[in-house]
């Protein structure tokens, strides 16, 4: 048949094509690292965990587009021309709550993201861009999913009665800059007018302290010594109440992230799933303790150390997590598989294992991204001697518990 004579509706050409993909990357990228920054604040628990996760889903949703992007146009990743779409992202750490950057994402972000990624789906060639399809059609699952959950965690009683008139306010103001931005595909009808920020706009600042709602009652305990590993249960119970404390490694790669938006892709990449495994570690205490019938919420929460890191740079907090905490934690974390084996303890074997796995790959991120991360930075010293001067902040101040904290 003849074009002239083929009724099927015309597909966008590869133009419309890259530069779709291209805002619906710069999005998810943007909203990665803005989630970052504001982990450490999220106080609700779940909404906390869900944040998280949310980090690594638009990593991996970034990465799709990337491996696409990268072979329709270069460099792949490319700011959009398009000033509305910008301050449209830009504007959305600046949320006056928790509740009210959440809603924004999952109520006027992420319901129009998917409307966009389904009319390409159906609207580019279905042959000759078969990858992007493939690609559109897993951050579809993903995002459906996504919503479900956080539309769970902030319609529960007790997050809703949160929301206030400012939280409304900003919902409005966020639906107001995707109108002026022709939405996330930019086809839409645009409003001339930037609309004005409202009153309950916050300017966003980096947080220096981990935030805990009301149900966790022990914020700041010092580390007490464990029981001896000889007494299994006690000491596998404190064992599993530290995993649950798993937030602050999460909370301290958000911020090194947050901190350092020009690092190469592989490296965000990598951090959105080291900050996701301690999440999941995290919840891993939570369901071991519940199951042993404990509850978590009273568990200590050690938020000093969160505090403590913050004084250093952070490139120095992470090498204090990777080089310090993570690998010096397999001697007894293997011994602990070996108890769990001998006492027939499968869960708390399997969770270990699971961690080991984790905390491998993380060392190996650590290995491959401080070089980098040295001069990015411009630091004179040699990764040896840097990673040196670490491990002796490690040693004397968190191997101790004797933190240093400037008051200031």
């Amino acid at each position: 048949m003849s074009p002239d004579t083929d009724s099927r509706p015309a597909a966008i050409d590869i133009d419309t094509n890259r530069a779709r993909l291209n805002r619906y990357r710069f999005v998810l990228h943007e909203t990665m690292h803005r989630f970052a920054g504001w982990l450490p604040q999220i106080a609700t628990f779940e909404l906390k965990c869900e944040v998280g996760r949310a980090i690594w889903e638009c990593a991996q949703h970034v990465n799709a587009l990337y491996l696409r992007l990268r072979e329709i146009q270069s460099p792949a990743f490319q700011p959009p021309p398009d000033e509305a779409l910008v301050h449209l992202v830009a504007e959305l750490p600046h949320a006056p709550d928790e509740i009210a950057l959440a809603l924004a994402w999952t109520q006027v972000i992420t319901p129009d993201l998917i409307r966009a990624l389904e009319r390409h789906e159906t609207a580019t060639f279905p042959n000759s861009d078969q990858p992007s399809v493939y690609a559109a059609q897993h951050i579809l699952w993903d995002l459906r999913q996504q919503s479900q959950r956080l539309h769970a965690v902030l319609t529960d009683a007790r997050v809703a009665s949160i929301r206030t008139a400012a939280t409304d306010e900003w919902i409005a103001y966020v639906q107001a800059l995707l109108a002026a931005a022709g939405g996330i595909a930019g086809d839409g009808h645009r409003t001339t007018d930037t609309p004005a920020a409202p009153a309950a706009r916050r300017a966003f600042t980096a947080p220096r302290e981990a935030c805990r709602d009301e149900r966790f009652v022990n914020h700041g305990a010092d580390a007490d010594l464990m029981p001896d590993e000889a007494d299994y249960g006690h000491h596998t119970v404190e064992e599993f109440e530290r995993y649950s404390t798993e937030m602050l490694a999460a909370e301290t790669v958000a911020v090194v992230m947050y901190a350092l938006p020009r690092m190469p892709w592989g490296f965000q990449h990598d951090s959105a799933r080291h900050l996701y495994d301690e999440v999941r570690h995290c919840l891993m205490g939570f369901e071991w303790m519940r199951r042993r019938g404990f509850d978590p919420f009273l568990s200590p929460q050690y938020l000093h150390i969160f505090t403590w890191r913050m004084q250093f740079p952070p490139v120095m907090q992470y090498c204090l997590l990777t080089m310090g905490n993570e690998v010096h934690a397999f001697p007894y974390r293997h011994r602990r598989v070996e108890e769990h084996q001998k006492s027939g303890d499968r869960l708390s074997e399997q969770f270990v294992r699971y961690d080991i796995a984790d905390e491998t790959q993380h060392v190996r991120f650590g290995k491959r991204w401080l070089p980098e991360m040295l001069k990015h930075i411009g630091e004179p010293r040699s990764t040896e001697d840097y990673v040196t001067a670490a491990l002796h902040i490690w040693e004397n101040e968190y191997k101790t518990g004797k933190l240093s904290l400037n008051v200031e």
